[in-house]
């Protein structure tokens, strides 16, 4: 018998509510979206991203148990969401809260400091932000400019990026993106060539410790360039944070990188 190794299961489920099954896989649940199909006659697909995924046979008996103890999603499909013991550090964990579950303004910027908090005591860049719409966290992103070797990896950019994926859109018009820091020339740029509404930041670039940016001065006169073609695209937002919980990422960055 000829040796064979199966290199993709494709799940397919039919759903009665296309646009509600759409909006609690990819938007609540998080899956990314990678394609999204249109047929002649009118005919939807979506294709989501389930990442690592197993198949399970289970008999009569044990598919009754599974119907009583999962929650279901659209048309009572059962759905298991497993979520591993440790945080995870890139604030895909927010993706598909409410602002309000989180506090409003000064509960989500709390946690993007938190999460750059976080971020810095493993070494990496203390910067991290989350895309809002319509009131609900649809991407979030860390710096990764260390770890991918990516100069525009920055917090803001990558949760963009992450909104613009799951939403299947690279039109985020109306959104806004909660930042942990003041945003650069690249982070101004790149959200409002996504139509975000504002950036709404807690930390301000007075906060960034010296020794983390090597080239400040440059780096605020394209800030201030960009800016100026762009005025109010970024504001310092509401925080119950005091001045040391603002500071304290980027004092555990250089801790981190220098012990």
């Amino acid at each position: 018998m000829t040796s064979r190794s199966v290199q993709q299961l494709r799940v397919v489920l039919t759903v009665a509510d296309f646009d509600a099954a759409v909006t609690y896989y990819r938007d609540a649940l998080g899956l990314p979206e990678s394609e999204a199909i249109d047929g002649p006659d009118g005919e939807r697909l979506v294709i989501l991203d389930a990442g690592r995924a197993t198949l399970e046979l289970a008999d009569e008996a044990q598919a009754r148990y599974i119907a009583e103890v999962e929650r279901a999603g659209p048309s009572d499909v059962p759905v298991t969401i497993f979520q591993e013991l440790a945080e995870p550090d890139d604030g895909t964990d927010l993706v598909g809260s409410t602002l309000t579950a989180l506090g409003g303004e000064p509960g989500v910027l709390a946690r993007t400091v938190d999460l750059a908090r976080r971020r810095a005591v493993a070494g990496h860049p203390p910067f991290a932000a989350v895309v809002v719409q319509d009131g609900v966290v649809i991407g979030a992103g860390v710096n990764t400019t260390t770890s991918d070797l990516d100069p525009t990896a920055h917090g803001e950019v990558a949760a963009v990026r992450d909104a613009a994926r799951r939403t299947g859109s690279v039109d985020l018009a109306a959104a806004v993106v909660y930042s942990s820091c003041e945003p650069c020339a690249i982070c101004r740029t790149t959200a409002a060539m996504a139509g975000v509404r504002e950036i709404v930041y807690a930390a301000g670039r007075e906060h960034v410790t010296s020794g983390i940016d090597p080239n400040p001065e440059v780096t605020t006169r394209l800030t201030d360039a960009v800016a100026a073609v762009v005025p109010g695209i970024a504001r310092r937002g509401e925080t119950a944070l005091a001045e040391a919980e603002l500071s304290e990422p980027f004092r555990a960055y250089l801790a981190a990188v220098t012990r």
